[in-house]
């Protein structure tokens, strides 16, 4: 018995180490990428074209590459409570005009203030539980003003060995499958206007990630 609970105490260990390792910017953007084959999240991001991209909220934005793709925003809040993440977003985006990366969590001020269009939620999600993830949907969702929120997240498919255990080995510990995540979405008064699997890069489909656009919930 002490074997067995000192091999699981050195698992947490390991484990615990690994996630730290995987918040790292350079880790993040640069080894990330090479293990999985590559990662574009493009498509994820021209979800909010148009009217959806003047005032842009990203939360969880990590190093700031939403700023890769979005073009005509007027203004642009990114939060994380990464002090890491946020002080790279900031050397390589910060003296944009109308760019703004705050180290804290989303608060309903926020929404007030800068009533976004648009709101990201790239790899929030999975780090949530139903009751946290219902919330952060649900302020995002109380902007007068809001046309699209767009989320991406690690996601369990069946038979895809290699993505579910990258998914399993994730600092999230909420990954979900394709329903569960649409789910969410419902329960927290929106609309699923898209939901479908992205390949990690167009050349790789041994890592995907499930990709929602969502709206208000029109009246009946």
């Amino acid at each position: 018995m002490p074997i067995v609970s000192f091999d699981a105490k050195l698992r947490d260990r390991m484990l615990g180490l690994y996630r730290k390792l995987l918040g790292h910017p350079f880790v993040y953007d640069q080894v990330r990428p090479r293990v999985v084959g590559g990662i574009d999240m493009g498509p994820l991001y021209r979800g909010l074209d148009g009217e959806a991209a003047r005032s842009v909220l990203d939360v969880g934005c990590g190093t700031g590459d939403a700023l890769n793709h979005l073009s005509g925003y007027e203004r642009y809040l990114g939060i994380d409570t990464d002090p890491i993440a946020i002080a790279a977003a900031r050397a390589r985006h910060g003296a944009k005009p109308n760019v703004r990366f705050e180290e804290r969590l989303l608060e309903e001020r926020d929404i007030d203030e800068l009533a976004p269009t648009g709101v990201v939620l790239a790899g929030v999600l999975h780090h949530l539980d139903n009751d946290a993830g219902e919330a952060v949907l649900r302020l995002a969702a109380k902007s007068p003003r809001l046309v699209r929120i767009v989320t991406s997240d690690i996601v369990f498919l069946p038979g895809m060995v290699f993505n579910n255990v990258l998914a399993m080995m994730d600092r999230g510990r909420y990954c979900r499958h394709p329903d569960a995540y649409a789910a969410l979405a419902r329960r927290a008064g929106l609309e699923v206007e898209r939901g479908e699997l992205m390949r990690s890069s167009p050349d790789n489909e041994r890592v995907q990630y499930y990709v929602m656009s969502l709206r208000p919930r029109r009246p009946a």
